[in-house]
């Protein structure tokens, strides 16, 4: 499912700063193919801190999205068990 906001706005280029070092970050995490729980929590810190705007949330979260999550699914990436289940 495609989802569109067309009011949001371009990111500023402070939050563009941001969304780049989220960016590094990941593909640093990811780049030995098993991403840690360590490495995910890092991740979340570094998206949430400053508060960021709902613009650069979503792009940070779609960010997020494709390089870990869709990887998972298709196999191309490990994911470390995350908490204790059950």
């Amino acid at each position: 499912m495609k989802v569109e906001f067309p009011d949001a706005r371009p990111l500023t280029p402070e939050e563009q700063d941001e969304y780049n070092r989220l960016k590094t970050i990941i593909e640093r995490a990811i780049a030995d193919k098993v991403v840690t729980e360590a490495e995910v929590e890092t991740i979340r810190a570094t998206a949430l801190r400053n508060k960021p705007s709902p613009e650069l949330l979503y792009q940070q979260l779609r960010l997020y999205r494709e390089l870990v999550t869709d990887k998972v699914n298709q196999g191309l990436l490990i994911a470390e068990r995350f908490g204790e289940l059950g």
